[in-house]
């Protein structure tokens, strides 16, 4: 299984048109490299989530302690040109700037995959650098994404029906707390899928 970066582009502009569509907050950027001057396309949303305190893990030096906390989201879509596949990155911290820990992501998965991240979460979940940004951020591994596109019937040689990024991005929304809009699941595609 692999998606070229042209099919990703593809699928980034069809899913950012259903976000426009329905005020999702989807946006397409680009990163141009210093080295070579080369541009990547990706996607980001960024919003402001309700935490319910009951989920996460607090140490005792956290002052975060009222229900429903808000936390700051922020993902962003790359394409994996090692993996030929949608690689997300994501950060998420509390409105007063602080980020939240490694375990605390782990433990907003969503309850009925918890204990398979529990299990093996450091090949779920890791923290590292962003690509573009040199800077920490969450990130599901790569070999996941691909597993999942292969579940969902992913190939490259043949005429998807459904935009295979929707599909992964909903798959995979559970373990990085990202709400997807039903909407997604059911609209009408408007684009022609190599």
């Amino acid at each position: 299984m692999s998606m070229t970066y042209q099919q990703f582009v593809e699928y980034a502009t069809d899913l950012k048109n259903h976000s426009d569509s329905i005020d999702d907050g989807w946006n397409i950027r680009q990163y141009q490299c210093p080295m070579n001057g080369s541009f990547d396309n990706y996607l980001i949303k960024k919003e402001i989530q309700k935490k319910n305190t009951s989920s996460l893990k607090f140490d005792h030096s956290d002052s975060h302690t009222e229900d429903n906390i808000p936390i700051v989201c922020e993902y962003h879509i790359l394409y994996n040109l090692s993996y030929s596949c949608p690689d997300v990155y994501f950060n998420m911290w509390y409105t007063d700037g602080k980020l939240l820990s490694l375990e605390h992501v782990w433990s907003l998965v969503h309850s009925f995959l918890k204990q398979n991240v529990v299990n093996d979460k450091w090949n779920a979940i890791t923290q590292e650098m962003h690509p573009f940004f040199n800077t920490p951020f969450f990130r599901l591994h790569p070999c996941k994404n691909t597993h999942v596109l292969e579940m969902l019937g992913f190939s490259s040689k043949n005429n998807n029906k459904f935009n295979p990024l929707i599909a992964w991005l909903s798959t995979i929304s559970p373990l990085i707390g990202l709400e997807i809009h039903l909407s997604y699941g059911n609209k009408e595609s408007k684009v022609e899928f190599l």
